[in-house]
């Protein structure tokens, strides 16, 4: 799931493994099969979170994107130790630990768009921890939707679908003027379906919304039903673009530069920028005469020092597009202002736009 490679060993573990031992082996690379009790689990990989981030190097006299790369090294190594605290699951995703809680509806609706229902039925299935905590989290986000106040209603996220917890820029969405009489849209990498679902709220008749992800596609259709907007909706599997010329396309990349490693990584990094300059380079052949392309994006890249704002506008102008105007946002998301993150101080400079293109006259 996450491409680690197998612990060197495995010892199974209980309640009266101690935090600090617990964190000597599996600093050591030693895999913890936990079967004692279900809370006392979940207290233990609090406790070996507390201690691993102790041991963190200070990053802030670092330069980015330097110091960047060594946070988010930092932080996946972090999270491999803590994968390391592993649960095994009976056939049918069933816990037999003490105080465990039910389990296998949140398995079953994370894994079954992802080919993995043989494993449901294969006993002593082990997974980190922290992978069935995210699981079951996802699972509660499912069943009782995430408040949308742009749209006014609820969004239904899946398991290894990104949230759209960061509301500001769906605000820009919302208040940015229409291209007259838009009668089509197109929403590339719709995600959960939330940008779509608002287009649709807006008055378009005809939304179109892409993704290339299993899961994202069945979370969309899903959102779709939901609203109540699947007659006006469509949702396909498609990378980018399908066929056709719409009055309005809409992308919201992932904003960093980087690879993916996992299905919620390639919601946030784009592995040498494919996506933004896939969309730019592409999209001038799907606008219809005074068609626009909304692209919505952050430049947190830029003070990170991964992408420059020149590199941004080099990629509109090669694309035969110019901007009409660019909206912009700060963000409200608790990390913005989290002092502790060594992030912190290109966090605050960060801001989101949506940068409204057209055609331009000459390619």
């Amino acid at each position: 799931m996450h491409g680690w490679s197998p612990p060197k060993e495995l010892l199974s573990a209980d309640d009266t493994l101690s935090a600090d031992r617990a964190y000597r082996l599996i600093t050591g690379g030693t895999g913890l099969v936990w079967r004692g009790d279900f809370h006392n689990g979940k207290q233990l990989l609090a406790a070996l979170k507390r201690r691993i981030t102790k041991q963190k190097s200070p990053h802030a006299g670092i330069a980015y994107p330097e110091r960047f790369h060594l946070v988010r090294q930092s932080r996946s190594q972090q999270a491999r130790l803590l994968g390391l605290l592993l649960i095994p699951l009976a056939e049918n995703f069933q816990l037999t630990h003490r105080r465990a809680p039910s389990v296998a509806v949140a398995c079953q609706a994370a894994y079954s768009s992802k080919g993995l229902r043989a494993v449901s039925r294969a006993p002593n299935v082990l997974m980190p921890l922290t992978e069935l905590i995210g699981v079951v989290s996802a699972y509660e986000w499912q069943r009782q939707g995430l408040p949308v106040a742009a749209l006014g209603q609820h969004i239904y996220p899946r398991h290894g679908v990104f949230a759209p917890t960061r509301h500001e820029y769906l605000d820009l969405v919302v208040q940015t003027a229409l291209p007259h009489c838009a009668q089509t849209a197109l929403d590339v990498g719709t995600g959960t379906g939330v940008i779509a679902a608002i287009l649709a709220k807006r008055g378009i008749p005809k939304v179109i919304a892409t993704d290339t992800q299993a899961a994202a596609l069945r979370c969309a259709k899903d959102n779709m039903a939901h609203l109540g907007l699947s007659a006006q909706v469509e949702v396909l599997e498609a990378d980018l673009f399908v066929p056709g010329q719409y009055d309005l396309v809409v992308c919201n990349p992932p904003w960093l530069p980087g690879r993916a490693k996992t299905a919620l990584d390639a919601a946030v990094y784009d592995p040498d920028s494919q996506m933004l300059a896939g969309f730019l380079g592409q999209v001038r052949a799907h606008l219809a005469p005074n068609g626009q392309a909304w692209l919505i994006l952050s430049d947190l890249a830029e003070h990170l020092k991964l992408r420059s704002r020149q590199t941004l506008l080099a990629l509109i102008d090669a694309g035969g597009l110019k901007v009409i105007a660019r909206h912009d946002i700060k963000p409200r998301h608790p990390k913005s202002s989290k002092l502790d993150d060594p992030l912190a101080d290109a966090r605050a400079h960060e801001v989101t736009s949506l940068w409204q293109l057209t055609l331009a006259e000459k390619l």
